[in-house]
Parts: structure tokens; C-alpha cells; sequence
């Protein structure tokens, strides 16, 4: 069974400060809060595959998820650089992939996701649905 994720701000705090100064590969995206209609700021992890960028949810569908499928107008930022894109949400088989290659990537990540310790990309494709994945499609 997957470590249940909770909020540590110390570890947001210290990513969000890298992105803010453009270390890492951490980016800063601002959501619009579903309810309070207020910017929303959270560290995320941008993945390309075959090309194109992604968004991996994987804790689940926590607030940030939330808010982008509710507006899926965004802005990520790294250090100055700014941009405002559209985020298209993979909801199917064809998002296993992307979730293989995060969950290769980003080791802190792995104890949260639900998967055998040494997976296969069919153990993603079962397992896709608890991994929102989210396709950078476009600058708006």
C-alpha cells in the first residue's frame, strides 16, 4: 500500500524558493481556486515524452487537479520566465506511459504511488486512473 501523501510545507516551501530563483527542473503553477476563485500557487514537475510536456498528479486528485479541471488555464513559471498554457487532461491508457516515466524520474514520488516496486507499463495502465496526467497543449 502507497505512503499517504499530506502537505509538508518545509518541502513546498524549498521547491517553490528553486523555482522562484529557475534551479531544478520544479516549476511554480498557478491555478484559479475552483471555490474562492483566488491564484492558487503550487511546485509541480513538467515531464516531456515523445515531444510533448506534462502535468503527473501523483498523489491523486489533490486541490491543484481540482482546480485545473475546473480552469484549465494555467501559468508555470521557472525563475523570470513566465508562461500561460492550457492543460488537456489524459483520461485514458495512453496517459500509462507518462505516469512510467514520472514515477522513473521522480524518486520522492515513488512511496505515494500505488504500484509494485519494480512496475511494468501494464501495472501503470491499471493504475492510470490514479495518476491525473494533464498535456501541456498550448500557449494562450
Amino acid at each position: 500500500m502507497a505512503k499517504q501523501y499530506q502537505v509538508t510545507r518545509g518541502v513546498n516551501r524549498l521547491t517553490s524558493w528553486m523555482a522562484r530563483l529557475g534551479m531544478g527542473r520544479t516549476e511554480l503553477m498557478t491555478t484559479i481556486g475552483r471555490k474562492s476563485g483566488k491564484a492558487r500557487e503550487v511546485p509541480v514537475s513538467p515531464i516531456v515524452l515523445d515531444g510533448a510536456e506534462y502535468l503527473v498528479s501523483p498523489y491523486g486528485a489533490v486541490n491543484w487537479v481540482h482546480n485545473v479541471r475546473a480552469n484549465p488555464t494555467v501559468e508555470l513559471r521557472l525563475g523570470s520566465s513566465r508562461r500561460t498554457v492550457r492543460l488537456d487532461e489524459a483520461t485514458d491508457a495512453s496517459a500509462a506511459p507518462v505516469v512510467a516515466a514520472y514515477h522513473q524520474r521522480e524518486r520522492y514520488a515513488r512511496p505515494y504511488m500505488d504500484v509494485p516496486e519494480s512496475p511494468g507499463l501494464d501495472d501503470f495502465v491499471a493504475a492510470v486512473d490514479s495518476f491525473p496526467v494533464f498535456r501541456v497543449v498550448d500557449t494562450v
